[in-house]
């Protein structure tokens, strides 16, 4: 629209008509019109009835032309208003909005001139058009109801804070986003209707894949939980979180469902001495084991395993050493004191013993088997603390599986204990036993030896399964003890030389403070005697130059008053 004279040419072209008469030949009284089927003759036929009508109604037609010419005082350079605005309501609103979303902009001017660019009329043109309006809008009494709507559709469509951080960026996305959306929505039902079984079997794959995505994470993909009879036990499909296995086991301890998976003790008769009788099986079965030292070397893992031994279906040991070179040079310290080998024998012990009492076994098994360990204590009523532990391997689950394996504390030898074991050289051990809802039925048991020179000690982890319990595959079983030695050596190895490295800067630093210590007595030592020189000879060249020297009174006048009176302090 156009604040000008709005110039407006309504006119109607005046029609001339020629109305001509034609002769024609009357057709034979035996032919009528539908009887002739010629296509010439049917045009012909046409032609003369359209002429007969315009023939009949030219007395009633008349030629009409119209024109339209503007008032010249509406003209802004004569000094009108520009002429009427459009009488449509939906019009002026439109100027209204436009009016309001110029007024909110940061820069109303540079906005203006923009639009009126846009349009082919100058910004004085459409400024005076948008006042005109408001104040026709005035005059009739619709401006303020008309100007609430208009607020109120800027404001739904996200325009209405004008400079507002919250009106602009954060609303266009949340429209973005939902335009998408709705896009999605509409060409998803597009495709059900065209498609209904392939949309359904698309809708399937993705709920799937969002049920995936959300386990995974959380408990690794429950397969089992070893309730079916086809089930061996807890089996996830990918590697469960400890924080689910923990929690799991935790929550079943609280149900009362923690139950030795082991069988009564076996009494069998020793074959060296028939009259004597051994006990097999239970909890405890691996605490008279002892480990092959003689077999045990430190650059790998030896692993051994028996089939049906005397009272057990199956036992795996694995045990590697470590020397104490990884603390100390033996070589370089060997002429020295005994004290210094000693010292190293006993950090690198005290480092296994801790990384025992932390229980962490499975630092650094992320091979094949991916194998997981977690020690956890539940609240007891009679010996107020249970230790339990749960376990997760690779293959050890149903087809293949990450499988779930629980564990609950069978007994630690530690220090006095171990004096009534058969076994002189262990340090320390500690052992778990299987519980019901796992993959199979045994002990394992963790220990430390020394070896018989005493310059290094020996990790094995040992898999004991009594006659009767559910077996693993041997080669199962000597890959997890196998892991198992593993990470305990190289866990041990990492903290022996922190342990060491510590104790290298503890004995470096308390050097250097036992000597600078040393420095500062000796100097102040020194500033003390020079002190003491100083004020001797001060003394002696006081009393040597001075005749009064040691006869000194004082003379009273300090204790006078002002008024000249003696002034004395009670």
């Amino acid at each position: 629209m156009s604040p000008s004279p709005i110039h407006s040419s309504l006119s109607s072209p005046t029609h001339h008509l020629p109305f001509t008469h034609h002769t024609h030949t009357p057709l034979p009284p035996s032919t009528s019109i539908h009887s002739v089927t010629h296509p010439l003759r049917q045009t012909y036929k046409m032609k003369l009835l359209h002429t007969l009508l315009l023939f009949l109604a030219a007395p009633y037609a008349h030629a009409l032309e119209a024109t339209f010419t503007p008032n010249q005082a509406d003209s802004p350079e004569n000094g009108g208003s520009g002429g009427p605005l459009p009488q449509s309501l939906e019009q002026r609103k439109q100027l209204l909005e436009l009016s309001v979303a110029i007024a909110q902009t940061p820069d109303p001017t540079s906005t203006l001139d923009h639009v009126a660019q846009q349009n082919g009329i100058t910004a004085n043109e459409l400024g005076a058009m948008l006042e005109r309006n408001i104040k026709d809008l005035q005059d009739s009494g619709q401006l303020e109801e008309m100007l609430q709507g208009v607020q109120a559709n800027l404001a739904a469509q996200g325009g209405g804070g004008g400079r507002g951080a919250s009106g602009t960026l954060p609303r266009r996305i949340v429209s973005l986003f939902a335009s998408i959306i709705v896009g999605i929505a509409k060409a998803a039902a597009g495709q059900v209707t065209s498609h209904p079984r392939q949309s359904s079997l698309f809708a399937m794959v993705v709920i799937i894949s969002l049920v995936t995505m959300h386990n995974i994470p959380k408990n690794g993909l429950i397969m089992s939980t070893g309730s079916p009879s086809f089930s061996r036990g807890h089996t996830t499909f990918f590697e469960p979180p400890v924080e689910y296995m923990q929690q799991h086991y935790a929550d079943a301890w609280a149900r009362g469902d923690w139950e030795s998976s082991l069988t009564e003790t076996i009494q069998t008769t020793s074959k060296k001495s028939k009259a004597k009788k051994e006990s097999f099986g239970g909890v405890g079965m691996t605490r008279s084991f002892q480990t092959n030292l003689p077999g045990v070397k430190a650059d790998e893992v030896n692993v051994e395993s028996h089939r049906d031994r005397e009272g057990f279906s199956l036992i795996s040991t694995a045990s590697q050493m470590i020397l104490m070179d990884d603390v100390i040079d033996v070589e370089q310290n060997s002429d020295e004191d005994d004290s210094v080998i000693e010292e190293a024998m006993e950090v690198m012990l005290e480092s296994i013993s801790s990384l025992f009492g932390d229980r962490k076994f499975t630092e650094y098994t992320l091979g094949k088997t991916a194998l997981a360990w977690r020690s956890f204590i539940v609240d007891d009523e009679e010996d107020d603390a249970l230790e339990g532990a749960v376990m997760s391997m690779r293959l050890l689950g149903n087809f293949g599986r990450f499988g779930i394996q629980p564990f609950c504390f069978s007994y630690e030898l530690d220090g006095d204990n171990i004096e009534d074991t058969k076994d002189s050289s262990m340090i320390r051990c500690v052992a778990f036993h299987t519980l019901k809802g796992g993959h199979f039925d045994g002990e394992i048991r963790f220990a430390i030896d020394t070896n018989n020179d005493k310059t290094g000690a020996i990790i094995s982890v040992t898999l004991a399964i009594q006659k009767g319990g559910r077996l693993l595959p041997i080669r199962l079983a000597e890959s997890m003890v196998e892991s198992f030695t593993e990470s305990i050596v190289r866990s041990s190895q990492l903290r022996i030389k922190q342990a060491a490295s510590r104790r290298s800067q503890s004995k470096h630093y308390r050097a250097r403070s036992a000597a600078r210590a040393k420095e500062k007595r000796h100097l102040r030592y020194e500033q003390e005697r020079l002190q003491e020189e100083m004020a001797a000879e001060r003394k002696r060249k006081w009393k040597r130059n001075n005749p009064d020297a040691g006869h000194y009174r004082p003379s009273g006048h300090r204790l006078r008053g002002p008024g000249g009176s003696p002034n004395f302090a009670c």
